[in-house]
């Protein structure tokens, strides 16, 4: 009796020191339950910018080719060996100077026959008219003759014309490229000889998307920027829009012609072409620090008082627009006068208390020059 009495007092003993221990942690949580619900983040410390309206140009930008005023590869047209070349590669070059020529031993001798047997037949024929004139000789007769010099006559002008073409001449004036052929080398009909190029005025194509074609015409001027590194600028205009739009892209080939007596603009080069289509227009325009990009739909956030007073960060989705230097324009979603933040947007929750920073930020720029460091 005395063993079952001491068992159960221990039980008793067990239990109470249990149950107060629950107790004692279920005090402690709820003490830091309610210290949870009193606990809120600091504010985050963030930069603002007051959204307003920019005069941005209205202008097309694209990537262009540049391509000689007028540009030809020389090539052989007539079959023959080089007998002399008279060009250096990358000379300078005037209309009609010969570059070229190939060995014309052959046709020079068959010049000679083809000459005597014209001469012969010349002489032939206007014998011929004057005995007809007298009626002693057939008017076959003289016809026969007629054609026979007629004949001669083109047989000779042939070989004048390959003797001409076996001769290389620069059809206008312009800077030849690398030398292709040697001296000595047998050519064939189309094998090319050197590239002529007229750079003193270059065309510039470039390609324009349906949407934009209804905006230019012919006239309006162009910069195009040098694509050398050098950042040069040239001024021309545009002097053809194609007729046809690429099934593929959509483009049409605009083309416009730059002065280039300097030789800056090689044909080949890659640039940059900038058209301004009217007087600027009229955008709201945030720092491109402002926005957070995602998948979902690109946001900012707005700076708002909520209903304790506090300054809190409201998350707002935009619609962008094109880019300009250090800022993007808004096509929707935001509207003049209205506060953004526009550095730490990423560190932001929908909602999230900030504090405005009144250090200065980094000067903005819509022609940002970075220094080449």
């Amino acid at each position: 009796m005395t063993h079952v009495k001491s068992i159960g007092l221990a039980l008793a003993g067990l239990i109470f020191v249990v149950l107060s221990l629950a107790g004692i942690k279920f005090s402690q949580f709820s003490a830091m339950g309610n210290a949870g619900e009193l606990f809120a983040m600091p504010p985050e410390t963030v930069s603002a910018y007051e959204v307003g309206p920019k005069a941005w140009p209205n202008e097309f930008a694209a990537m262009g080719t540049v391509e000689a005023g007028e540009g030809i590869t020389l090539a052989a047209e007539v079959p023959g060996r080089v007998a002399r070349i008279m060009f250096e590669s990358g000379e300078e070059v005037a209309a009609g100077k010969l570059l070229l020529a190939q060995d014309t031993s052959n046709e020079r001798a068959q010049l000679n026959a083809a000459q005597a047997r014209y001469n012969l037949a010349l002489s032939t024929f206007e014998r011929l008219i004057k005995l007809r004139a007298n009626h002693t000789a057939s008017q076959s007769e003289l016809e026969a003759a007629e054609q026979q010099m007629l004949s001669s006559k083109g047989e000779l002008e042939n070989l004048q014309a390959t003797l001409a073409k076996k001769q290389v001449r620069a059809p206008f004036a312009g800077r030849l490229g690398l030398r292709l052929v040697d001296l000595g080398q047998d050519l064939q009909v189309g094998t090319p000889i050197v590239s002529l190029q007229a750079t003193q005025r270059v065309r510039v194509n470039f390609p324009v998307p349906q949407f934009w074609l209804s905006k230019f015409s012919s006239g309006l001027p162009v910069r195009v920027i040098a694509g050398d590194g050098s950042e040069r600028e040239f001024n021309g205009v545009i002097t053809a829009i194609g007729v046809e739009i690429d099934e593929t892209t959509r483009n049409a080939m605009v083309q416009s012609s730059i002065d280039n007596r300097d030789g800056a603009l090689i044909p080949g080069m890659a640039v940059t072409t900038r058209v301004s289509l009217s007087e600027p227009r009229e955008v709201l325009a945030v720092p491109a620090t402002a926005i957070v990009y995602a998948p979902y739909g690109d946001t900012v956030f707005v700076i708002e008082q909520n209903d304790q007073g506090q300054t809190v960060a409201r998350q707002q989705f935009v619609k962008l627009g094109a880019a300009r230097g250090d800022f993007v324009a808004i096509e929707s979603g935001l509207e003049a006068g209205a506060r953004i933040v526009s550095a730490g947007a990423f560190k932001l929750m929908n909602g999230a208390l900030i504090t405005v920073s009144d250090a200065p930020t980094p000067p903005l720029s819509e022609t940002p020059t970075p220094a080449n460091r």
